[in-house]
């Protein structure tokens, strides 16, 4: 009897580091795709005064370092993206999104790489934090 739970304890013993094992790469390949992105993240500080950043230009960039565009604000704000086609002229999201502090936060999906942009913050209060697109 003492010989059968051993083997069974080892067997599920197996069973265990073999799952893990197999989890293991695909959790590595989906970190290393977020770091890409995040890792190009860049600082910003909006002062008070105004709901724009940057404001006037130059206007941030999208680029093939990610395919939405994100942002990690220190504390949380309201937030929407305008855009700047190569037609002219400017357009904004119809809503803002929040985006809670410390957090990233997808504003934008699937933006073409080289659309020009700037953000719509909900308030005219200062915000500082990274964004990544």
């Amino acid at each position: 009897m003492s010989i059968r739970k051993t083997m069974t304890a080892c067997l599920f013993s197996a069973v265990l580091v073999g799952g893990a094992l197999a989890v293991a790469p695909a959790a590595s390949a989906n970190e290393s795709g977020a770091l890409s992105c995040y890792g190009s993240a860049k600082s910003y500080s909006k002062p008070a005064g105004n709901r724009w950043y940057p404001q006037g230009g130059p206007y941030l960039t999208a680029t093939s370092n990610c395919n939405d565009i994100n942002i990690k604000p220190n504390t949380t704000t309201s937030i929407a993206v305008c855009f700047l086609p190569s037609s002219g002229g400017s357009y904004c999201q119809s809503s803002f999104k929040t985006a809670p502090a410390g957090q990233w936060t997808v504003v934008a999906t699937d933006v073409r790489d080289g659309t020009h942009f700037y953000f719509d913050f909900g308030s005219t209060t200062a915000n500082s934090g990274v964004w990544a697109a």
